[in-house]
């Protein structure tokens, strides 16, 4: 016998509305997606242009004027060297002439295509500048002692005692003494020497001045020795330096003694043309400032090989 279960029934009522209700929810989602992007893809504003109470303008911005660059300058170190406020220099380096460039070198015929870029002169050496007077030794002489000076510009060797004037050297030897000064030596334990002590007075310079037997006496300040290719002269300068050989003339710019480097410029005698190497001693050149007698130089005292030191004390 079929019996009728009314809370069965009620479940199955219940279950059926229920997917009726998540149906039409679906149906519901799935049309508010496509309104959506409906409205994203219209042109027209969301806003009716009656409904903004804004007055629309249209700006116009100026356009930028034309900025007119003068055309770059010649350098003073050459006509090559002529740079863009913009663009970085590029440098090259010729080993054989042994300077810096702003073309590149040609190493086999570029002295023979310009013969304006060929210097006449090479760097021989640079170094500080010594005192133009040096002591190179002493003797004694019926008690007293007679010391033995080098003028540098005439390499003459000049004998005198206490209180002479030397006039060709513009000084006057004050006292000249005999010490045991402790000398140090590379390699070894200092030693206890005898050093001749020379007080000198420098008119030039209006002041006193030390000279020993056993250093240089040099200056904070640089000096360099030039040599003409040609004529095998030499000369001596320092910065600002110049020099004229046949139809140039040769400019001493910065110089440096580690490493030794010269900066020199090459002006034609019309003042036109402006050529700037940097100039470095040859491999095979025998450095001047050794500390040593010259060998043209006769000297009947002992000279002892010198090195820079500070000042004697007693």
């Amino acid at each position: 016998m079929f019996r009728f279960s009314f809370s069965e029934y009620l479940d199955k009522l219940v279950l059926l509305v229920a997917m009726v209700v998540f149906l039409l929810m679906g149906i519901y989602s799935i049309r508010s997606v496509k309104t959506l992007d409906t409205l994203s893809t219209q042109s027209s504003p969301m806003l009716s242009e009656s409904k903004v109470d804004v007055e629309v303008t249209n700006a116009k911005a100026p356009l930028p004027e034309t900025v007119a660059w003068s055309r770059p300058e010649n350098q003073s170190r050459g006509e090559d060297w002529v740079f863009d406020a913009f663009t970085p220099p590029v440098l090259y380096y010729n080993p054989q002439s042994r300077e810096f460039a702003v073309t590149r070198p040609d190493l086999s015929s570029a002295p023979e295509r310009d013969p304006w870029k060929a210097f006449e002169i090479e760097l021989v050496e640079v170094r500080q500048r010594p005192y133009r007077l040096q002591l190179v030794g002493y003797a004694e002489q019926n008690g007293n002692y007679v010391a033995s000076f080098q003028f540098l510009k005439t390499k003459e060797l000049i004998l005198a005692k206490k209180g002479k004037l030397l006039v060709e050297a513009g000084v006057k030897v004050l006292s000249f003494e005999v010490k045991q000064m402790e000398v140090k030596q590379e390699g070894s334990m200092p030693v206890f020497e005898k050093v001749g002590v020379a007080r000198l007075m420098d008119y030039e310079n209006n002041q006193e001045v030390y000279l020993t037997n056993l250093e240089t006496k040099l200056f904070s300040d640089l000096e360099a020795t030039i040599r003409s290719k040609e004529s095998g002269s030499t000369f001596v300068v320092q910065e600002g330096s110049q020099v004229e050989l046949d139809d140039n003339a040769y400019v001493i710019g910065a110089l440096s003694n580690n490493p030794q480097e010269a900066m020199v410029t090459k002006i034609s005698m019309d003042g036109g043309k402006r050529l700037s190497k940097l100039l470095t001693p040859l491999s095979g050149d025998n450095l001047l400032n050794q500390g040593t007698q010259n060998d043209d130089a006769y000297s009947p005292f002992a000279i002892r090989p010198r090195a820079a030191e500070s000042e004697p004390e007693s």
